[in-house]
């Protein structure tokens, strides 16, 4: 196989691209003021919540005291000022995060990640329910998108009482020192481990606004002040689906957010990604081929969307054929144009609509 040599062109096309983080914000006082603001929490404060169910229990019905409409309502409207970038955000979101065991393990526990058509199926699926989110009202319990969220939040709920259930019965069944079933470690399959917990949750919900760490690396150009606001909005949707306010990764300022994010990226994604766990090869390929395949994308190859997760993270890239090169830098080249040519934004956001909306929900 033909691999690219590390040319010092190559090199300057990849530094150039990077460059473009320190252009992105309009505001410069606002960033320095979201990072001058007090960060009370961190990654370990949400680690506090692996044993504590994930739902709640809060009424869906009651929009808590510090919810602002108008707030909430921003957030909605910047995920419709840049759909292109949020929705390859969230495609590199999943592909990373299947290297979490924690979210791996209850994703191929459900059956429906394992090939490229049940791959397409489910996070097609996914996709269109994240769009009813953000153009319905989920505050009206009479809407479309409050029930959809209703549908996720009892799902969660099946899933975690099912997999406990399972479990439990792998351990009393076995014979002493028998643990086929579970892993090394004793709390991660002992009957006290909570699926599905609020730092699980959390985990997820890090998938949905991760990009904020770094915008302009999915070509979405805006302020620390809207990106305030989409921050906010899952906020509120981390409530709707029993998130606790200490464990929702969402309830701080910018600077916060941002130092959580940063941290999972750094302590449990990198190591993930690059030593992966059981089953990730399997998930990433049925996910990337289900995507090709309802997207009619062929060029969105394993190798090519791997170099973009790797360059994401500003990890050394590895060889890849010389297709999946130029797929690679195709792709960050589309990135880059999606909101600086004129039209483009537009264009791909009514794509993705069209695409998303072939198909009513499941």
């Amino acid at each position: 196989m033909l691999t690219m040599p590390a040319t010092v062109a190559m090199t300057t096309i990849s530094r150039d691209l990077r460059h473009l983080r320190r252009v992105v914000f309009l505001f410069p006082s606002l960033s320095h003021q979201a990072t001058m603001t007090t960060m009370s929490r961190d990654l370990r404060d949400l680690q506090k919540g692996a044993t504590v169910p994930g739902d709640s229990r809060a009424p869906h019905d009651v929009m808590p005291p510090w919810m602002d409409r108008n707030r909430f309502n921003r957030g909605r409207e910047f995920f419709q000022r840049h759909l292109p970038g949020i929705f390859l955000s969230q495609y590199m979101a999943l592909l990373v995060g299947f290297s979490l065991s924690p979210l791996l393990d209850v994703l191929l526990y459900t059956g429906k990640s394992s090939s490229p058509e049940q791959a397409m199926k489910r996070y097609i699926s996914t996709a269109r329910r994240l769009m009813l989110w953000h153009d319905g009202d989920v505050w009206d319990v009479n809407s479309k998108a409050h029930a959809s969220v209703m549908t996720v939040r009892n799902m969660h709920g099946q899933v975690a009482r099912a997999i406990t259930k399972k479990r439990k019965g792998s351990i009393t069944g076995s014979e002493p020192g028998d643990n086929k079933d579970c892993k090394s470690d004793v709390k991660e399959c002992g009957s006290d481990r909570v699926f599905i917990s609020q730092y699980d949750m959390a985990l997820t919900q890090a998938g949905f606004i991760g990009f904020v760490l770094y915008p302009e690396k999915f070509g979405i150009l805006c302020t620390i002040a809207e990106l305030e606001d989409y921050i906010f909005f899952w906020r509120g949707i981390g409530y709707l689906l029993g998130m606790e306010d200490e464990y929702n990764m969402c309830s701080g300022n910018y600077a916060e957010t941002c130092r959580i994010i940063s941290q999972i990226e750094n302590e449990l994604i990198k190591p993930g990604f690059q030593n992966p766990p059981e089953g990730f090869d399997l998930a990433t390929t049925a996910f990337i081929e289900g995507m090709q395949l309802y997207l009619n994308a062929n060029h969105l190859t394993k190798d090519a969307m791997f170099s973009f997760a790797y360059d994401l993270m500003d990890l050394p890239l590895y060889k890849v054929s010389m297709g999946d090169w130029c797929r690679f830098i195709f792709v960050k080249c589309m990135v880059w144009l999606t909101e600086r040519l004129p039209g483009f934004n537009s264009f791909a956001t009514r794509g993705i609509s069209f695409v998303l909306k072939r198909e009513n929900p499941d």
